[in-house]
């Protein structure tokens, strides 16, 4: 699975937090640093379960090679003794056979043996990074949350700032408009009084023209 060891080695050569600071949302990023890790985790795991289960089918073989390998040199043995060195030439050559093979089998559980342990080293690696993700995926929750309140907090104080604005401008304009009422209750006033003078002057001039009239009446 050779893909699954070059994702796992991106993803263990990398800088997450570097790929944050970049990213637009590190918060959707990270879920997708994740998700990726936990896939590749799982396929590891698969890998590492086929490995185990190859290496108990080799060590099986092994045990039956060994086994086959005892019969021959007991046959062997056994054929000098009878002074059948035919025989036991035939059993020492499949003794040979099964020496062979239990040398490539021996090399075989140790490679497998190698790749378990690296296949665990990884497991752990992994595991770790997740669970070191998770932290910060918590983290950023923890800021977003944060950041949500304190917005909507400095949101709820720009409000109270317009209301305040727009009442103290409603008072500005309540006043001006009781000023202008006021000054044009004075001109309204004044001019009352003035046509009052007015109409006095003209009676005024009435009572001087009947004064007149009478005197030459009277003449």
């Amino acid at each position: 699975m050779p893909n699954v060891f070059s994702r796992f080695a991106d993803i263990v050569s990398s800088n997450i937090n570097a790929m944050l600071d970049k990213a637009e949302n590190p918060s959707k990023m990270l879920k997708l640093i994740i998700g990726e890790m936990e896939d590749t985790l799982v396929e590891i795991k698969a890998a590492t379960a086929q490995a185990m289960a190859a290496q108990v089918q080799l060590q099986r073989r092994r045990a039956d090679v060994q086994e086959s390998m005892d019969l021959w040199l007991s046959r062997a043995k056994q054929a000098v003794a009878k002074d059948r060195d035919d025989l036991a030439r035939v059993a020492l050559v499949e003794k040979r056979a099964a020496d062979a093979e239990l040398a490539s089998l021996d090399s075989q559980i140790a490679e497998l043996d190698a790749i378990l342990q690296k296949h665990h080293a990884e497991i752990d690696q992994l595991e770790s990074k997740i669970v070191q993700s998770r932290e910060r995926e918590k983290l950023l929750a923890l800021r977003q949350s944060q950041a949500e309140k304190s917005l909507k907090v400095s949101g709820q104080m720009k409000r109270y700032d317009l209301a305040s604005s727009q009442m103290k401008l409603d008072r500005l304009d309540q006043r001006l408009d009781r000023l202008e009422a006021e000054a044009e209750l004075e001109r309204v006033h004044r001019r009352q009084l003035a046509g009052q003078r007015g109409l006095e002057a003209e009676f005024q001039k009435l009572d001087d023209t009947i004064e007149l009239e009478l005197q030459a009446l009277k003449g």
